[in-house]
């Protein structure tokens, strides 16, 4: 996913206004955005993953967002205790991912993304083959033409030849 979405009144949501009454509050406040982000980029649900099949632990996240693993720690304790963050099965996981995300819409705008696509490289191949064609009908046109006037020429010099090899007029 390349985008999250975040609504226009996430400062008035009562969370994100404890966060930010924290000390060092804009630095929970940007850790959180980061967490949406890394989630996005993970797709796998609102999970924070490094992989597949293996969860970000406090010191990889810690690492990511240039935080100690302490502040880091003191961090998503307090996401977790406000229930934006859940913590199960040893991974973080974003609460309400779906709820926020809209992940459903953003799959259904990627399958209208590449249907899109197709038609788009379907009547690009379309043009090239009428292109091709027509280019193939002009050489064609083309060559006809000039076999027609050699054999014009031909003709012309083979009835007005006098002997001499070239052409009589006669007025």
């Amino acid at each position: 996913m390349q985008w999250i979405k975040v609504f226009t009144d996430i400062f008035a949501n009562p969370k994100i206004k404890i966060l930010l009454k924290e000390r060092d509050g804009d630095t929970f406040f940007r850790v959180w955005i980061q967490l949406l982000t890394i989630a996005g980029q993970c797709m796998q649900e609102g999970k924070l993953m490094i992989s597949e099949n293996n969860p970000m632990t406090v010191h990889e996240l810690a690492t990511i967002i240039h935080k100690t693993d302490a502040k880091m720690e003191n961090i998503l304790n307090k996401l977790i205790h406000l229930e934006m963050l859940i913590y199960q099965e040893n991974t973080y996981i974003i609460k309400n991912w779906y709820k926020y995300q809209s992940i459903d819409k953003y799959e259904k705008i990627l399958e209208q993304n590449r249907a899109r696509q197709k038609r788009f490289r379907d009547k690009k191949k379309e043009e090239s083959n009428v292109t091709q064609t027509s280019s193939n009908v002009e050489e064609e046109n083309i060559t006809e033409k000039n076999k027609i006037e050699n054999n014009r020429l031909e003709d012309d010099i083979k009835v007005g030849e006098n002997g001499s090899g070239f052409k009589t007029i006669d007025f």
